[in-house]
């Protein structure tokens, strides 16, 4: 028996037919479960190649050399290897049904790097070339008749088939790839090119996805069907809250009353439809966004087909995951009770480079058993791979799988088709970054069915809204402007003062009850939270920065918190980690010279709440140089900002009326 996989301590050894048929059938079913409006390939023909591509991905390990090797009888070496033969069959296999079609070219992309990272077409080394004849010669010669058995049913004669290849020219075939795939691309237009960019991306990730599930005998059934969950109902959970504390939720308090109509406005928006994509919401710190992007989800899934939309809710840092995520946890317990706490991550899943890879209670085991290797590396497959009806997770870990080649983080790219994506706080997105964005999300969104929403208090210029068709939620202006939200009396201070004389006026001139200081750099911070420490003594001091682990953070944040709730004298020195999603309110505020956007998001952290009054908060922007008299700001943000931020802040004061 020909083998793919060998025994494990539970299983026996997986026998290679097996294991390409699941791959090759589970493949296929996901694209066929996906709604895609795709303009260059039709789904049915996607899902045939996907078919095709796990078919062939392990065609290689038919070799006596890999056999010899995967049941220890032989050592590893070149000949063991078994992506680039696979890779090269399924080429010639595709291009003889397919003739002059660029499918042949993306699966011969897929399968050549399933074990590695994804990358285009490159020159191939002569051993590499040279060793393809000696495999395909061993398996014609060895292992025909298992071929065959897995084969048949799509090439009668795979023997014949196989020995038709042209082993004379194998260098001149794949030298001559790329020009093939450019004159295939000669023809699509710029869109199509990135459609193109994704399928070969979505290809990749159903294949290393069901592939690596496969090979680990991950047949659970944790996450079956959690999308046909009930929504996780944002107004039953409010309803709770108002019936247990009134006073802190009664719909009578004028700010409570906004929010609640934040919320309807939302949902009560015609516009929310299967066939819009693109949303925002610009609406001020405060108003309740957290709650809104969460009926927004709601109320859209609702419109789409049962089953397919998952949520993913992102956000710019680790620093600020855990309390949004703690306010999810807390509806998504709410309406779904002792089922969510039986399997959590079935309903949301916090995931970012330093979160936890546990998938709780997939596994039953004994009181105080301590789960295996195996089960921890089982758990990463399903937590890398984004099974859970709602995800919570950086920007990093999304954009870098849509925009990316890294195998492990790709392999959640089929399960991010189709969804509900929230980019919470995406003025932190560089703008470098943002034509690269305005023309990918907008083909990713309509050709794949996924739809975004961009929400902040500082709305970008990602999306191109003519060509998006990008809806606006709410009239932000009618919550910008509301007198609720006259929070902050800004001052400006244009000249530039180095940070020895900042320090020096700090300790003279403050007097107030807390304050946060933000600014550039991490050198910055650290010299400004050690020097007004060793100076001030009547004040508690607390530095956030990066250096911190996202544990040390979390803690650190909940003290600053306990300590304006207990009207502690407090002093917090920060970098801009603070500016985004979090929950603090302080009486006066000082910012480093940055982006415009920058400068509001700070502005979120004063007299959040409004509980100073109206413009009861204080913040001053200062623009500080270090002791070679070089601006912070210039290590940081490049000088078209500056100069923007120049011309848009012409007064020394600015006060809502």
């Amino acid at each position: 028996m020909i083998i793919s996989h060998p025994a494990t301590q539970n299983d026996p050894a997986k026998p290679l037919k097996t294991h390409l048929y699941n791959v090759a059938k589970r493949s296929r079913d996901l694209i066929v479960g996906m709604q895609l409006n795709l303009s260059i390939i039709t789904k049915t023909d996607l899902a045939d190649l996907s078919y095709m591509i796990g078919l062939f991905h392990d065609f290689g390990k038919a070799t006596t050399f890999f056999q010899n090797y995967i049941n220890q009888l032989g050592r590893k070496s070149p000949l063991t290897y078994h992506s680039f033969i696979s890779a090269f069959v399924c080429f010639h296999i595709i291009e003889n049904l397919y003739p002059n079609q660029i499918r042949s070219i993306i699966a011969y992309l897929v399968i050549k790097k399933h074990h590695a990272n994804l990358e285009t077409i490159g020159i191939e080394s002569i051993a590499a070339i040279k060793n393809i004849p000696v495999q395909l010669t061993d398996i014609i010669k060895n292992a025909s008749e298992e071929i065959h058995t897995i084969y048949s049913n799509l090439i009668p004669d795979m023997a014949e088939t196989l020995s038709s290849i042209d082993l004379e020219d194998i260098a001149e075939t794949i030298e001559d790839m790329p020009d093939y795939l450019g004159e295939q691309m000669n023809v699509l237009d710029s869109d199509q090119t990135i459609e193109l960019f994704f399928i070969v991306n979505l290809l990749f990730s159903v294949l290393i996805d069901t592939d690596k599930k496969d090979a680990a005998r991950l047949e659970n059934q944790y996450f079956q069907d959690n999308l046909k969950e009930p929504l996780n109902d944002v107004f039953a959970y409010l309803y709770d809250c108002q019936a247990k504390d009134l006073k802190k939720f009664s719909p009578e308090v004028p700010i409570n009353a906004l929010r609640n109509k934040f919320l309807n406005d939302i949902i009560h928006n015609d516009q929310i439809k299967a066939e819009n994509h693109f949303y925002t919401i610009t609406a001020p710190t405060g108003i309740g966004k957290t709650f809104g992007c969460l009926a927004f989800a709601n109320q859209l899934i609702q419109k789409l087909p049962e089953g397919k939309a998952r949520i993913i809710y992102c956000l710019p840092y680790t620093s600020i995951i855990d309390q949004n995520h703690a306010e999810f946890e807390r509806i998504i317990r709410f309406v779904h009770k002792e089922a969510y706490d039986d399997k959590p991550e079935r309903y949301l899943l916090k995931h970012h480079h330093l979160s936890h890879k546990i998938i709780r209670n997939r596994v039953s085991t004994e009181i105080n058993e301590i789960s295996s290797y195996k089960d921890y590396l089982d758990d990463c497959l399903f937590v890398e791979s984004w099974e859970s009806a709602f995800i919570v997770t950086t920007f990093v870990q999304f954009f870098e799988t849509i925009i990316g080649h890294r195998n492990r983080l790709l392999k959640k790219l089929h399960n991010i088709v189709n969804s509900v994506v929230i980019l919470d706080e995406v003025q932190n997105i560089d703008p470098e970054y943002y034509q690269l964005l305005r023309h990918t999300l907008d083909v990713f969104g309509k050709r794949f069915n996924t739809y975004f929403l961009l929400i902040t208090a500082t709305q970008p210029e990602i999306l191109d809204i003519k060509k998006s068709g990008c809806i606006e939620l709410i009239d932000s202006k009618q919550y910008m402007k509301h007198s609720l939200f006259n929070r902050v009396d800004l001052k400006i201070i244009k000249k530039g003062q180095s940070i020895d004389t900042f320090i020096q006026d700090f300790c003279h001139s403050f007097s107030d009850q807390n304050t946060l200081i933000v600014l550039n750099t991490k050198k910055s911070a650290i010299k400004v939270f050690q020097e007004l420490k060793a100076k001030i003594k009547s004040y508690k001091f607390v530095c956030l920065t990066t250096l911190l682990t996202p544990g040390d953070r979390k803690r650190k944040i909940s003290q600053i918190k306990q300590a304006i709730q207990n009207n502690e004298h407090i002093i917090v020195v920060s970098t801009q980690l603070i500016e985004a999603g979090v929950d603090l309110s302080f009486k006066t505020v000082y910012r480093d010279f940055g982006p415009v956007d920058s400068i509001i998001q700070v502005a979120g952290r004063c007299n959040r709440n409004g509980e100073y009054g109206i413009n009861g908060g204080k913040m001053i922007v200062v623009r500080l140089y270090n002791d070679k008299n070089v601006y912070y700001h210039s290590q940081v943000y490049p000088s078209i900002l500056s100069q923007y931020v120049e011309k848009t802040l012409i007064d020394d004061s600015y006060k809502k009326k």
